[in-house]
């Protein structure tokens, strides 16, 4: 009897063990995919600059009113970049190698000409001699350039108070075939976060672009989620 009593007591130590543990379902170690959903889920890379974009689309990309940063906008009207702008150099005659076209803008702070923004797009026929323009604009003051929080494109570089300046922030982006320069010129030093919305921006609506879909994204949308 004292046997039959034993295996009793143990069958029933055994069933209240069991009824204490969680399912399967709710355990923190279950292999059904819970932990899984969980996690965040990677945004897609951004498509590089592979096409010969049309000069409308170049223009679409560039932030016009209402689409740049809070406090600013267009000085002007958006224009057609001549090849040699885009070569970097205030003094320069022609076009750098590769270059297909271009557009540029400028932008006022509160209606005020003493602070301005200006942006460029610069299209090649390859990466090769988009990425040597590149590094032609981002210059050799690697002191003062520094890489943006989150990283744009394909190369990507903001340089503070770059030469003589004591209140500028510039950026460059590198996106397949496609550079853009963003330059912010008057109270900005020290803080490139706005340059780095305005460069994030044109990027993401020349890919917008490229892909046949309308150029939505804005720089105050990538400043607010850059703080995120």
């Amino acid at each position: 009897m004292s046997r039959v009593r034993a295996t009793l007591v143990t069958a029933l130590v055994g069933i209240a063990a069991l009824t204490a543990c969680p399912s399967g379902n709710d355990g923190p170690d279950s292999g059904n995919g819970t932990h899984k959903a969980d996690k965040p889920v990677a945004a897609p890379a951004p498509k590089p600059i592979t096409k010969e974009l049309p000069q409308a689309h170049i223009t679409q990309a560039l932030l016009g009113d209402g689409e740049t940063l809070p406090g600013w906008s267009l000085h002007g009207h958006k224009s057609v970049t001549e090849g040699q702008y885009c070569n970097g150099s205030k003094d320069a005659d022609s076009a750098p190698a590769g270059w297909v076209r271009g557009g540029d803008s400028s932008y006022e702070y509160h209606g005020s000409t003493k602070n301005m923004a200006y942006v460029d797009i610069c299209l090649f026929d390859s990466t090769d001699h988009a990425h040597n323009q590149y590094t032609t604009w981002k210059g050799t003051e690697t002191s003062k350039q520094q890489a943006p929080k989150k990283p744009v494109g394909d190369e990507n570089t903001l340089v503070i108070n770059p030469g003589l300046s004591n209140d500028a922030v510039y950026g460059y982006v590198r996106s397949g075939k496609a550079n853009i320069r963003v330059r912010i010129e008057g109270g900005t030093a020290g803080d490139p976060s706005g340059a780095q919305a305005m460069l994030t921006a044109t990027l993401k609506r020349l890919q917008q672009l490229q892909d046949g879909k309308a150029a939505t994204v804005t720089a105050p949308d990538e400043q607010a989620a850059a703080r995120q």
